[in-house]
């Protein structure tokens, strides 16, 4: 008889998700052109863009992994989150400031837990095999670099080139996209739900019941992501 037990996986696979789905959201529902992600706060989008963000949060702080460092790391993940959506960036209408740096101070630790998970737990767990796990861990390796790159080299542009420039060529809006599509990747396939990355034995299988409780069909497994 099969138990119903909490599902880390199936946490990951909609934080995954969301994460994807998130720039094309505001961007859709946004009337204006976005210089970044962020500034959809101050178009028709921000309620899009704060409702996703809380909702992000509230799975972030629901996942606790495998150990007290990646619930920690998730928790602080949540909380940075949730400062990211109540201290906007600057936009059109809000000049910087104190605020807008701490958005920034926020999306930068949230963005460095994101590649932790990638490049730390997730690889971690999976590096070193062949097969489909030694595909997961590759794929974790690419997006943890992915989202650090996107770091660096937006860091780089805001510190090298004019306000102007950066703006214009929307360097911001893609770093964030990017980064964001990177962190979503990375989830869903920790989700294991693509036939292709995982083996039977470790496959979810969707069912009814709670978002947090899945009917399993195999034993536990708690040692690959």
């Amino acid at each position: 008889m099969p138990s119903s037990v909490f599902d880390h996986r199936r946490l990951r696979l909609l934080i995954g998700i969301i994460a994807f789905l998130l720039p094309l959201a505001v961007d859709i529902v946004a009337a204006d052109e976005l210089v970044s992600i962020s500034a959809s706060y101050h178009t028709e989008a921000r309620d899009v863009f704060v409702g996703l963000l809380f909702v992000i949060a509230a799975l972030m702080a629901s996942y606790r992994g495998h150990s007290r460092i990646e619930s920690v790391a998730s928790r602080a993940a949540a909380a940075a989150t949730v400062c990211i959506a109540l201290f906007p960036a600057a936009g059109p209408t809000a000049q910087s400031g104190w605020e807008s740096h701490f958005h920034d101070l926020c999306a930068l630790v949230l963005f460095s837990i994101l590649a932790y998970f990638c490049l730390g737990p997730f690889r971690r767990r999976t590096r070193g095999h062949s097969g489909k796990k030694g595909r997961r861990a590759r794929i974790y390796l690419v997006c943890g670099c992915i989202i650090l790159a996107a770091m660096l080299g937006l860091g780089t542009a805001t510190w090298a080139l004019p306000e102007d420039t950066v703006g214009a060529y929307e360097m911001t809006y893609w770093a964030e996209l990017v980064a964001l599509w990177a962190f979503g990747t990375a989830w869903i396939t920790a989700g294991k739900v693509l036939p292709f990355l995982v083996d039977a034995d470790e496959a979810w299988y969707p069912s009814s019941g709670s978002i947090l409780l899945e009917r399993r069909r195999v034993a536990p497994n708690y040692t690959s992501s």
